[in-house]
């Protein structure tokens, strides 16, 4: 009879252990499912994230371009307008740079 009884329990036990493994189981691709799809979701934002600062920073280039080509015309009006004064201007600022590359040596 306690035979019986252990064996019973026993049953039971094996029972209990499948329907935990079943349970673990479910479990397991529970969580595989969710935690795909949270990378999929910051996947997503990341991609987001990205082609936001992409636009932003093609709208930033395209205003330093516009900048630089008012400069350049700027320049190139005063150039035509003071040729004599650009020309001396040019010979000075050449001149400076190249003493202080030169470092005062003489050869």
């Amino acid at each position: 009879m306690a035979e019986d009884q252990i064996r019973k329990e026993l049953d039971a036990l094996k029972k209990d252990i499948a329907q935990l493994r079943k349970d673990i189981s479910g479990l397991t691709d529970a969580v595989k499912t969710v935690a795909g799809e949270k990378i999929d979701e910051t996947k997503s934002q990341a991609r987001q994230r990205a082609n936001s600062t992409v636009e932003d920073i093609e709208g930033k280039l395209e205003e330093l371009l516009e900048q630089g080509s008012g400069v350049a015309k700027k320049a190139e009006q005063q150039i035509s307008e003071h040729p004599g004064t650009s020309l001396l201007t040019a010979f000075g600022v050449g001149f400076i740079v190249a003493k202080l590359l030169d470092g005062g040596e003489r050869r």
